[in-house]
């Protein structure tokens, strides 16, 4: 399954490969330090900085179109604002934690090709 959708990536930097290599290079980066924060969280059980870890992650994925897992940080999100248990919080986050490697390593190979 593809997580990112290049076309869209493409069109959201305006075809312009240096600005793609730029987005796509600082995604690579940041995007784990976001899920290390994410993941923090959960270890300390801390519902608000988990809603807020996720909150945080959610909108960047409409810049490369993964909008399945938008939806599921917006589900780990307000389960962690209802104070949803945190073993099922967890269990979110681990599938979560799964698709997000493959999604990274989707970009890794993508960065090559630019």
């Amino acid at each position: 399954m593809n997580h990112i959708d290049i076309d869209l990536i493409n069109q959201n930097m305006f075809d312009n490969s240096d600005l793609i290599k730029q987005f796509v290079s600082m995604y690579l980066i940041q995007t784990p330090v976001d899920l290390d924060n994410l993941r923090n969280a959960l270890v300390e059980g801390d519902h608000q900085k988990i809603a807020d870890a996720a909150h945080h992650i959610k909108p960047t994925m409409d810049y490369i179109g993964a909008f399945h897992l938008k939806a599921k940080f917006e589900e780990l999100e307000m389960n962690a604002k209802n104070q949803e248990s945190l073993e099922g919080l967890r269990a979110t986050f681990h599938v979560l934690d799964i698709e997000m490697k493959e999604l990274l390593f989707e970009l890794e190979q993508y960065e090559k090709t630019i």
